[in-house]
C-alpha cells in the first residue's frame, strides 16, 4: 500500500455513468473502512438515472456522485485499477506509481435495455448488472490480495464497534420519538442528552423550537450551528448527522426556495424519521441521504455551507470527516460546526466507553488538535471557540461522573480557500 491510510481503488469504464458508479457505490458501502473507492471514465457521459434508481432500491444512494474523467485522477496514487468495460480496458492509461490494473467486464445495462419491452424490463437489466457488480465487490479484498500480494488491513475493531454502537443507539432514539442515546447507566437520566427540552439550553430560540415539525427537535446536540455562520438565500447547505432534521429545517427557512438543504445520517431509522418530518412540514428544498460522514454521498464542490451539531466527535476517523467535508465544499465554502472538545486528557476508561462515545465525550480531542487538523487539510480562517458556559448542560449528560470538568462545547469555523479548484 502506498502512503495513505486505506487502499485506493479506481473503477474505470467508458463514460463513468453506470457500471463504474455502481461499483464505487458498493465498495464505499461494503469496505469504506478499508478501501477508498473512486470511479472515472475515459469520457464523461453523466450519471445514468436508472443506475441511481436501482442502486437506491438496494439501499445505496449514488445520486450525489458526479461523472469524472480519468485524467482528473491520475495523481491520486491508486493501489488497484479495475476496468469494468472492454473499451476502458483497451484504452486504460498508465498510472504513476505502478498501480495494478485488472479487467472484470460487465455487460452494458443501457445496451441490454434496448431490447426490453417495458420500463420495468429495462430496470431488470440494470438490476442484473448491479447484482453482478455487488458479487464482485464482495470479493475485493481477496482480489487485491491475489493481484498485489498484500492483505488489506482489517478495520480497527474499536472503530467498527463504535460506529455500530452509535448507529444502534441512535436508531433507538428515532424509533422511541426522543429519549436517550445510551444505556441506562448514563444519559438516560432525567434531562439528559436526547431530551427535546434540552435544545433551549443549547442556544435555540423559542421561535426555532416552534418553527419545525413536531418530532424534528430531538435534543441531540451541544450547541446551535445556525448562529455560527449567516446562511444566505440560494445557498446549498449540508448537515452532517442530520438526525430528525431539526437543523436542516431551520436552514431551509434561511436559504429559501432557491436554496437547497441536504441532510446525511448513517442511521436508516433517522433518515426515515427526517423524511417523514419533511413531508409533514412541506419542505420542498430539503432532502435526506443515508451515508456515513466519513464518506459523504455528495458530489465534489457542490456545497456552500456545512453544518454539524455534535456528530463529528463520535467519529472514529475525524481526519477523514474533515477531508470529505473539504472535498464537497465549493471554493470559498465554509464550516459551521458545534462539537465537543477536550480540555485535557480524559479520565481512565472514558476513551474506551461506548456509552461515552455516543454521549459525545469519549471522542473529544483538544481544540488545538482540531485547529491543526483543519489547517493540515487546507482550510483557512480557522477558529475554534470553546464555550465555557456549556459545562452547565454537559453535567446533565453523565450525572455525578464529573466529566463536565474535562470537556466543553465549541464553535468551529473554517473556510475552503476561494481559489481552491482541487476538489470541484
Amino acid at each position: 500500500m502506498k502512503d495513505h491510510d486505506r487502499y485506493r481503488v479506481l473503477f474505470l469504464c467508458t463514460g463513468n455513468s453506470c457500471r463504474s458508479q455502481m461499483a464505487e457505490g458498493w465498495a464505499r458501502a461494503m469496505w469504506g473502512d478499508r478501501i477508498e473507492a473512486y470511479s472515472a471514465g475515459i469520457e464523461r457521459h453523466g450519471l445514468n438515472p436508472n443506475a441511481v434508481k436501482v442502486m437506491a432500491e438496494a439501499g445505496i444512494d449514488i445520486s450525489g456522485h458526479r461523472s469524472k474523467l480519468v485524467d482528473d485522477l491520475v495523481d491520486v496514487g491508486f493501489d488497484l485499477v479495475v476496468t469494468v468495460c472492454d473499451h476502458a480496458h483497451e484504452t486504460c492509461p498508465m498510472f504513476p506509481g505502478g498501480a495494478e490494473v485488472i479487467h472484470v467486464g460487465f455487460d452494458d445495462p443501457p445496451k441490454l435495455a434496448e431490447a426490453a419491452g417495458t420500463e420495468e424490463a429495462k430496470l431488470d437489466c440494470y438490476r442484473r448488472v448491479r447484482d453482478e457488480i455487488k458479487a464482485f465487490v464482495e470479493t475485493l479484498p481477496d482480489v487485491m490480495k491475489a493481484e498485489t500480494g498484500k492483505d488489506i488491513p482489517a478495520s480497527r475493531p474499536e472503530a467498527t464497534a463504535i460506529r455500530d454502537g452509535v448507529r444502534e443507539r441512535y436508531a433507538g432514539i428515532a424509533t422511541a420519538d426522543g429519549g436517550c442515546c445510551c444505556s441506562s447507566t448514563s444519559c438516560c437520566a432525567p434531562d439528559a442528552l436526547g431530551q427535546p427540552d434540552a435544545s433551549a439550553k443549547l442556544g435555540y430560540s423559542d421561535n426555532d423550537l416552534s418553527a419545525v415539525p413536531e418530532g424534528a427537535n430531538m435534543g441531540l446536540g451541544c450547541g446551535n450551528p445556525q448562529v455560527i455562520t449567516a446562511l444566505k438565500t440560494g445557498e446549498t447547505v449540508l448537515d452532517l448527522g442530520s438526525g430528525g432534521g431539526f437543523d436542516c429545517f431551520l436552514a431551509a427557512g434561511q436559504v429559501g426556495d432557491s436554496g437547497h438543504v441536504i441532510g446525511v445520517d448513517m442511521t436508516p431509522e433517522m433518515i426515515s424519521k427526517a423524511r417523514a418530518n419533511a413531508d409533514k412540514g412541506g419542505y420542498g428544498n430539503v432532502e435526506f441521504r443515508l451515508g456515513e460522514i466519513e464518506h459523504l454521498p455528495v458530489a465534489d464542490g457542490s456545497v456552500d455551507v456545512i453544518l454539524s451539531n455534535c456528530v463529528i466527535n463520535p467519529s472514529p476517523d475525524k481526519p477523514q470527516v474533515y477531508r470529505d467535508a473539504f472535498r464537497v465544499l465549493r471554493p470559498g465554502g465554509r464550516l459551521a460546526i458545534a462539537d465537543v472538545v477536550a480540555l485535557g486528557q480524559l479520565p481512565d476508561g472514558v476513551s474506551v466507553s461506548l456509552d461515552a462515545y455516543c454521549g459525545c465525550v469519549a471522542g473529544a480531542i483538544p481544540a488545538r488538535k482540531v485547529e491543526a487538523l483543519l489547517q493540515e487539510i487546507g482550510f483557512v480562517e480557522i477558529a475554534v471557540e470553546v464555550k465555557q458556559e456549556s459545562r452547565e448542560f454537559i453535567k446533565d449528560w453523565f450525572p455525578g461522573s464529573g466529566l463536565e470538568e474535562h470537556v466543553r462545547s465549541a464553535e468551529i469555523r473554517a473556510r475552503k480557500p476561494a481559489g481552491c479548484g482541487c476538489c470541484g
